[in-house]
């Protein structure tokens, strides 16, 4: 927690009588991030790839590509895994037969799509022409004719008409436009194109070489869509037949090919001599003894497992996060920016408890946080694993800190829990009740009565949680820099930071009253002090230029109104939609009601859409922007150990 997992840089070493069996104990503890040779060392060479890996690959790729052609994916399941000692027969067996099934399927259904498609551009070229009365043939065939067919959008016939008395025109409706069949004599081709085009916006159709009326055609063409259509059903449902058949060995074979490949090109990531291997790479240092009595009981201790020195300033160290079950779903959010360095604090417990604490003072509306619970259940119901379940987790955290504040300010769908006096007049609340009394606060804190309370409260959140960012900043650069580094890259920041708010906030009555600033209060001369010390502290650390950064610090600050101005824009149009449906159309009764209960659902749903997507990009632009920037790099490498998970297969 608040670290990575601490890594020790491990060397196997062994004869390669024993690369077997080493590479397959090492893929089935899951727990080396392999470091691959580079070639640099004398004697040694890279590894070669165990002689089955090709034959592996061929098979890996065509079970991918018959999976990708019947749709499987991860969310289709087995009803119970199979046995590694069974799938090799199995694919001898299968796989051949399956290729060819599948793949005349495939070329069939292919075809039958390229035929429908042809048929409905067919179909999309003679509908407009059966606006007008004559036959396809009627288009074509002539030598001293032109005949204009298409779209045009003013009345031509007078222009046509000057240029010349001998023309043909037939005109008709499509869709709400003009369709015209025009012919003219071949010499007049050029000055009629001309009229087309630039006083009618011309849009030319070409009719398809075929003969008959348009209306027979089309329904012939209906015809032989609907004929394709069934066809294509039917082989779709033979697809899908095969996919049910086929889908539990696919998915075990899939990952059976993927694992023994893996471990056949494993040798290529080690370096090689004559009669020996070499494998580098990292593990976590509290697995190493489990990792090296594993191996060793694996090859009867002919292999040698040791620890290496490392150089404190080593950079590639793999990263593997270590934080409590509960705020494991927040490692999406900080990887998602950047994994962080071996030596940087990692945030995703912070953000555990800031992420969600943001979201509901935001949206904060026991209806709303309910609903999200509930979302969110679905979601994870139906996603098992990956960022989607993650999130969904995230955003379960967030429904309940979204009812949290909607106790607090005592809202349910907009409308108030408690009973509400406004100017002497009671407005009765769900419960018909006063607030409770909990020390010195009196629920509820109406938002749109307490601005400049809330204001003030966020702010303060604000600058809390900057200055937190601050001091992990200090801690960082301490940790990477020194302490005087520390000082004049972070600790200056903090100085004119809370320099500044004892001026502000001392000078802040004499602003707003008019009155004169009293230089001599002792805060105010303070805070003066703090600012000049931590702008001496910026300049000589960072340079003249880091002045400009300033102004940065206090939009920082600023930047957490967000908060308040979401919460209040939520809560807004929650109100608006209640007075709406209550005051104007549920009072008129009738059809009017009916209305009134659309409309309720409606702009509830787009504001609960709203306030899943408003309070969630806030909240996450005040991490990466306000407090990532005081004190996180990134640029680390994810720990990726060399195994594999299985799901659909045993040993």
């Amino acid at each position: 927690m608040l670290k990575p997992e601490e890594m020790t840089k491990v060397v196997v070493v062994g004869t390669k009588d024993i690369l077997e069996e080493t590479v397959d104990t090492l893929h089935r503890l899951n727990l080396l991030h392999i470091t691959d040779y580079d070639g640099s060392e004398s004697g040694f060479s890279i590894g070669k790839p165990h002689r089955i890996a090709s034959k592996l690959s061929e098979y890996l790729v065509t079970l991918r590509s018959i999976s990708n052609q019947l749709r499987i994916s991860e969310k289709d399941s087995v009803e119970k895994k199979v046995s590694v000692k069974e799938i090799p027969s199995m694919i001898e067996s299968k796989l051949a037969e399956l290729e060819e099934e599948v793949s005349k399927r495939q070329d069939a259904i292919r075809a039958v799509e390229a035929e429908l498609k042809a048929q409905e551009d067919l179909e999309d070229a003679i509908k407009p022409l059966a606006a007008l009365p004559l036959s396809l043939e009627d288009y074509r065939g002539y030598e001293s004719i032109r005949v204009f067919v298409g779209f045009v959008d003013s009345e031509i016939e007078d222009l046509i008409r000057d240029k010349t008395e001998q023309y043909e025109l037939y005109t008709g409706t499509f869709e709400g436009r003009r369709v015209i069949a025009l012919a003219v004599p071949v010499e007049k081709e050029a000055e009629v194109s001309k009229i087309l085009q630039d006083e009618s916006t011309f849009v030319e159709l070409r009719p398809p070489n075929l003969e008959g009326s348009p209306e027979s055609l089309l329904e012939g063409i209906r015809s032989k869509k609907e004929e394709l259509s069934a066809k294509l059903t039917e082989l779709e449902s033979e697809r899908e037949r095969i996919k049910e058949e086929y889908a539990e060995f696919i998915l075990s074979s899939e990952e059976y090919l993927t694992i023994e490949t893996q471990k056949a090109e494993a040798p290529l990531r080690f370096a090689t001599s004559e009669n020996s291997f070499v494998a580098e790479g990292w593990i976590p240092l509290e697995r190493y003894d489990e990792f090296e009595r594993r191996l060793s009981e694996s090859t009867g201790g002919k292999i040698y497992v040791s620890k290496l020195e490392v150089d404190e300033e080593v950079k590639d160290v793999p990263i593997a996060l270590k934080n409590p079950k509960i705020a494991k779903p927040f490692e999406l959010l900080v990887n998602t920016f950047s994994t962080p360095k071996y030596k940087e604090i990692d945030p995703s417990i912070i953000l555990f408890i800031t992420f969600p604490l943001f979201y509901g003072l935001m949206l904060g509306d026991i209806g709303y946080g309910v609903l999200l619970i509930f979302l969110s259940w679905i979601i994870m119901s139906k996603v098992k694993s990956g960022g989607l379940h993650e999130l969904s987790i995230i955003l379960l955290y967030s429904a309940f800190s979204t009812i949290f504040f909607g106790i607090i300010y005592g809202e349910v769908f907009g409308l108030p829990l408690f009973n509400i006096v406004h100017h002497g007049a009671v407005e009765y609340g769900i419960l018909g009740i006063n607030g409770p009394q909990i020390g010195m606060l009196h629920l509820p804190v109406h938002r749109f009565a307490e601005v400049e309370s809330l204001l003030t409260l966020v702010l303060v959140v604000g600058i809390l949680h900057v200055t937190l960012g601050l001091l992990i900043g200090i801690r960082n650069v301490t940790v990477e820099h020194g302490f005087k580094a520390a000082v004049l890259e972070k600790l200056c920041w903090l100085l004119i930071l809370f320099g500044g708010i004892m001026a502000i906030v001392t000078a802040m009555p004499a602003i707003m009253g008019g009155a004169a600033l009293n230089t001599e209060n002792p805060i105010f001369a303070g805070g003066i002090v703090l600012v000049i010390i931590g702008l001496i502290m910026l300049v000589k650390g960072e340079g003249p230029i880091a002045i400009m950064e300033i102004p940065t610090l206090l939009s920082n600050i600023f930047s957490y109104a967000r908060i308040l101005a979401i919460g209040l824009s939520s809560a807004g149009i929650a109100l608006a939609v209640n007075t709406i449906c209550k005051d104007v159309l549920f009072a008129q009764g009738g059809v009017f009601f009916a209305a009134g209960i659309l409309v309720l659902i409606l702009g509830h749903t787009i504001n609960l859409l709203l306030g899943i997507i408003g309070p969630g990009l806030h909240s996450l632009r005040l991490q990466y922007v306000e407090f990532f920037t005081k004190f996180y790099e990134g640029g680390g490498t994810q720990y990726n150990p060399f195994g594999f998970i299985r799901k659909y297969t045993e040993e």
